[in-house]
């Protein structure tokens, strides 16, 4: 039997904290960037930038060197509580070998992002015991769209307010119907396959598997999803729950329909399986804290969670 190994929860947020702003992958937009930092100030946070993170190489923030120094800069800081993720893009993977896992296990704080930031959640949780938080980021996400729901439900997870703990969409798709409790792991599709056979492969046994992507079309999909099939991942899940797909379109008209794909992808196991959800990069997103049990039930359309993942 593999080791069990408890992850950490980090302190809850509170308002007048000092909130790192960070940018591990892509080039952060300015605009963009100054429409997020005004949405956290409502909130009653206080962001913190990183030093470099107006850099720019290629399409990322800065070198790698220069990105993950601000990562460890962050966590090493006693006044910085939490840690906020400026956007996806590309680079996370790269930074990985430049980080020291010991500094992170000693200074656990709240730290939210997705898409590209799926490398380091899982780095973070699996070398670090370290609980994040799958959610929308500064610039990618509250500097793109208003978010109304994903903001209020973003404060309240990281402040530990019980009452967010239960989430449900209308718009969520029934693939294979149950209900189901497991530990959340996963997000950006495209990171979860760039993973294995690495020092940080994603681990998914007894996992609600979170999966989502952006402007891939479908035989990307299917084959990224083969691929994780291929490799076991998908063999000893307690469910899937796959998000909406954004820009994610068939090459021809034989492609489609994206669910006839994940049936077929699925069909030799009986766990549920919910798609469409607001977990991606749509125009709401839940803040979902990775590690922590949640119950999975399709006749309500919801996932709720067992904490909110601080303490």
């Amino acid at each position: 039997m593999p080791k069990i190994i408890s992850l950490n929860k980090p302190k809850k947020l509170k308002k007048g904290d000092n909130i790192g702003i960070i940018a591990p992958a892509g080039a952060v937009d300015s605009v963009e960037l100054e429409k997020g930092l005004k949405v956290i100030k409502r909130m009653g946070f206080n962001p913190v930038l990183s030093q470099h993170i107006g850099n720019k190489n290629r399409t990322m923030a800065g070198s790698d060197s220069e990105r993950a120094f601000d990562l460890m800069t962050m966590f090493a800081d006693s006044e910085i509580k939490g840690i906020f993720c400026a956007r996806g893009g590309y680079g996370s993977n790269r930074i990985l070998p430049l980080l020291t896992s010991k500094v992170i296990r000693e200074n656990p704080k709240v730290f939210v992002g997705s898409s590209d930031i799926t490398a380091l959640h899982i780095f973070l949780n699996q070398k670090c015991s370290l609980h994040t938080f799958h959610g929308p980021m500064i610039a990618g996400s509250f500097g793109r769209a208003e978010m109304k729901r994903s903001q209020k439900s973003f404060a309240e997870i990281l402040m530990g307010k019980t009452s967010a703990k239960k989430m449900s969409s209308r718009q969520i798709q029934v693939i294979q119907p149950g209900s189901v409790k497991g530990e959340l792991a996963g997000g950006c599709l495209s990171l979860l396959c760039r993973s294995l056979r690495t020092l940080h492969e994603i681990k998914t046994d007894n996992k609600i598997l979170l999966i989502e992507d952006v402007n891939e079309p479908y035989y990307k999909l299917d084959g990224m999803l083969w691929q994780l099939k291929q490799a076991g991942k998908f063999k000893n899940l307690k469910g899937v729950l796959l998000g909406e797909m954004i820009g994610c379109r068939p090459a021809n008209k034989k492609d489609g329909p994206l669910e006839h794909i994940v049936k077929e992808i699925f069909a030799d196991y009986s766990y549920p399986i919910l798609m469409n959800a607001p977990i991606g990069h749509g125009e709401e997103m839940w803040t979902l804290p990775l590690g922590i049990k949640a119950t999975l039930d399709s006749k309500l359309r919801s996932l709720t969670l067992d904490s909110c993942g601080v303490s």
